[in-house]
């Protein structure tokens, strides 16, 4: 297989991995029907809140596009400014501890990706891809839990 093929191939996994897990995050039940924990914010805080969120959204989705592309090391930089600890905005004191402890977990795989996109070979080899693979599931795996776990209001 050429190195080309493997990009697309691998291009095409990350963009199928990351629809897979946002989709079952984010399908939720009816809220009479909900059994995620409601956290209860004040309007301002909630829509900061949300756009906060959607900005992780958004980050992860580019960061995929950049593994995908061959520019990881490029990912890493964009996963640490964006979603990496450090980036909060006071919002954790509105939350449960659950949530705090969740959130912590999700910017500490932001960080130990970001880390490991120093330290692959350029273009990955296979234990190069399997090392970007583990360190974004690590980060999907706090998205796919935190929002199974909480809803806002």
């Amino acid at each position: 297989m050429t190195a080309r093929r493997a990009t697309r191939l691998t291009a095409g996994l990350l963009v199928g991995f990351a629809l897979v897990a946002t989709t079952a995050a984010v399908r939720a039940a009816p809220e009479s029907d909900d059994p995620r924990l409601l956290i209860d914010l004040p309007a301002d805080v909630r829509q900061t809140f949300l756009e906060h969120m959607r900005t992780h959204m958004t980050t992860l989705d580019q960061v995929l596009q950049l593994v995908g592309g061959g520019r990881v090391k490029e990912a890493g930089v964009l996963a640490r400014k964006e979603m990496a600890i450090g980036q909060g905005l006071g919002i954790g004191r509105h939350m449960p501890a659950e949530f705090r402890e969740m959130s912590f977990a999700f910017h500490r795989a932001a960080d130990d990706f970001a880390r490991v996109t120093q330290t692959v070979a350029d273009p990955p080899d296979a234990a190069g891809w399997k090392a970007l693979m583990t360190g974004i599931a690590a980060i999907t795996t706090q998205c796919a839990g935190c929002h199974g776990a909480f809803r806002v209001r």
